[in-house]
């Protein structure tokens, strides 16, 4: 809607030429009050002229000392009548550094709704001394309104943000570049020496299964531990007045590294409460005879069993599942020409329509790389709701859920990302937030008839509170952005090495093993991220065992692995051939893959004798040997 959107300026903003400059015409459409808003602390940005707002909670920590009232109030400008073109150049202008959150600012007389650019960048960017307004105006405000006009180039400040198209460079003086410089030749190296450094496995533990639970790292440990001190030294104090900013704070940093606004993301315990968040609550808007869409051959456990859960508990819908079957490897052309087909069968078969495809980003059995953002697009061409459980996308691979607009996303933050166990974020699209619930129901359980008329996120309360738990894990997650940023050296750089040490190691496994990973041919999608699947040497197909003897083979791999040798890694079925999934991450190498090579082949070996059951088989040594003592 044009023309219905009202935000709170505190910065260079507030200068109306400055404002102007950016939304690009003179603003008599807009109107402007002074406020108030309260709650937060306005800093300066190390190098920069402008400056920014964080809540009060961070500003002690930056401060190092409780602030005064007056320093945890921000005063500004509530901009009203801005159209929807306004803000996207204002979106732009404020960059990467910023998310804008919906926030009450106190007018002269009344409260007021409005948005506001917060911080997202590190607090460590942030100088320990208030910004105001009056010494911009005194100091500054030349390099950005030009105080000789265009003949001094006016607006330099301003077109040299709108140019970096959203993703700000601080101009924080020459050294800013120059230490970014250096750091990147001061990085540690990725592999052991960075596991000894910062991971705590026991001394001898080989972790190629990061996959399954993750692995915090020491800083994120120890911050989650800081927070758990925190509010067991004064529970109520925590619980009542610090929490809840603490966690909006998470909130901003998590929604601005998956590219959404922060009130269409919620933190949740993990996918699977996430996925069951969505399920349930979309049963009260399933009409007779819907059809749930899922890949029956790589779906997660749990998630397929929540499926049919919610078919089970609902007979009187009549509703039923479409699987759709994937043999991997298999072309990223041949998922969506499955699921298209899988779609109009079901629409032609009558009795219902398909109302939702519940697709992974990453499957976790077998490991691959799914086209979901595809997939999304296809279900919105036939009117197909998408639910796409990305619990191991999220530090794993780039999100963009701006771009890629899915109904409802979940990921879990303890995998890849390197939180602390356990906690997921769960994005769900402006125009369904009506209808999803928090499970367990809470204390702010509120039933919504429709999109709220204002904007405001009305469903994201209930996902603050909805029961008493450990939240440390969750406000510890700015712990684990920052760990990746400045001591890992940022995404690109993880994503880089994980990747290539993914294939180099499944190669190589491959290879002591003697059979094969599961690999697309080129031109046909990646499937590879940072884990792998190698296939396993174990002679007996799995359709030949029974379940009792599945069970006992799983059983005798893990524990083998585990007790014996200081490892682990998982073994699953897949085209009825034995498989398991590697796991690459920074603190891992290639010595790692050799090392975890020749325990496979060692238990695999096992198997084929028949250890797995209680007996073991005569090697051929052995028979030899028999057949010369008969």
């Amino acid at each position: 809607m044009t023309g219905s959107r009202s935000l709170f300026f505190y910065g260079t903003l507030v200068h109306p030429s400055i404002l102007a400059r950016v939304i690009g015409n003179d603003g008599a459409h807009l109107t402007t009050d002074d406020a108030i808003l309260e709650g937060h602390t306005r800093h300066h940005v190390v190098g920069e002229d402008y400056p920014a707002v964080v809540a009060a909670s961070a500003g002690k920590a930056i401060m190092g000392r409780e602030l005064t009232a007056e320093e945890g109030r921000v005063q500004g400008s509530l901009v009203s009548g801005l159209t929807d073109k306004d803000v996207a150049l204002l979106d732009e202008f404020e960059g990467n550094e910023y998310t804008r959150s919906s926030v009450t600012v106190t007018l002269s007389s009344e409260t007021a709704q409005g948005e506001v650019y917060l911080w997202s960048d590190p607090l460590s960017r942030l100088s320990a001394s208030i910004w105001t307004f009056e010494e911009f105006l005194r100091e500054s405000a030349h390099r950005w309104v030009g105080a000789e006009g265009e003949k001094r180039g006016e607006y330099a400040e301003v077109d040299r943000r709108r140019a970096m198209g959203g993703f700000i460079t601080p101009t924080g003086v020459r050294e800013v570049e120059q230490k970014a410089l250096r750091a990147e030749k001061e990085y540690e190296p990725f592999g052991k020496s960075l596991r000894e450094k910062y991971w705590t496995f026991e001394k001898g533990w080989v972790n190629l299964n990061h996959g399954s639970y993750g692995s915090a790292p020491k800083p994120v440990i120890d911050a989650c531990r800081a927070i758990s001190e925190r509010s067991e030294a004064a529970p109520d104090r925590f619980m009542r007045l610090e929490y809840m900013e603490q966690l909006k704070d998470a909130r901003r940093r998590l929604a601005e590294f998956v590219h959404c606004d922060t009130d269409d993301l919620v933190v949740v315990n993990n996918a699977t409460t996430g996925v069951n968040d969505v399920l349930r609550s979309l049963t009260n808007s399933w009409e007779k005879g819907d059809k749930l869409l899922y890949y029956s051959t790589t779906i997660y456990n749990a998630c397929s069993a929540s499926l049919q859960y919610i078919v089970d508990t609902h007979p009187h819908l009549n509703l039923s599942l479409v699987p759709v079957q994937l043999a991997y490897p298999v072309s990223h052309a041949d998922v969506l020409e499955a699921t298209r087909k899988a779609i109009d069968e079901a629409n032609a078969a009558g009795g219902g329509k398909v109302r939702l495809g519940f697709f992974d980003a990453i499957s976790s059995n077998p490991g691959v790389v799914v086209p979901w953002e595809e997939l999304v697009k296809l279900c919105r061409s036939k009117g197909v709701l998408s639910l796409v459980d990305a619990a191991h996308q999220i530090g794993q691979l780039p999100v963009n859920l701006r771009a890629s607009q899915p109904d409802f996303w979940v990921s879990n933050c303890h995998k890849w990302l390197l939180a602390h166990r356990s906690c997921a974020v769960l994005y769900i699209a402006k125009e369904h937030q009506h209808l999803i619930h928090a499970v367990p129901t809470g204390h702010y359980y509120r039933k919504r008839e429709g999109p709220s008329p204002n904007g405001e996120p009305a469903w994201v309360p209930e996902f603050e509170w909805n029961g008493t738990i450990d939240f440390s894990p969750f406000l510890a997650t700015a712990a684990a952005l920052d760990f990746r940023r400045d001591v890992l050296g940022g995404e690109d750089r993880i994503n880089a090495y994980c990747h290539k040490l993914a294939i180099d190691g499944g190669e190589l496994t491959a290879k002591v093993l003697g059979t094969e990973t599961m690999r697309n041919k080129e031109g046909e999608g990646e499937l590879v991220a940072h884990m792998i699947n190698v296939r396993l040497p174990i002679d007996v197909p799995p359709s030949s065992f029974s379940a009792d003897e599945k069970t006992k083979l799983v059983e005798f791999f893990f524990s083998t692995q585990a007790l014996e040798h200081k490892t682990t890694v998982p073994i699953w079925v897949h085209r009825d051939l034995w498989w398991t999934r590697l796991s690459a991450q920074v603190y891992n190498d290639l010595a790692d893959f050799e090392y975890v090579a020749e325990v496979l082949k060692s238990v695999c070996k096992r198997v084929n004798e028949g250890e797995h059951r209680g007996e073991k088989l005569p090697t051929e040594e052995e028979k030899v040997a028999l057949e010369v003592d008969a």
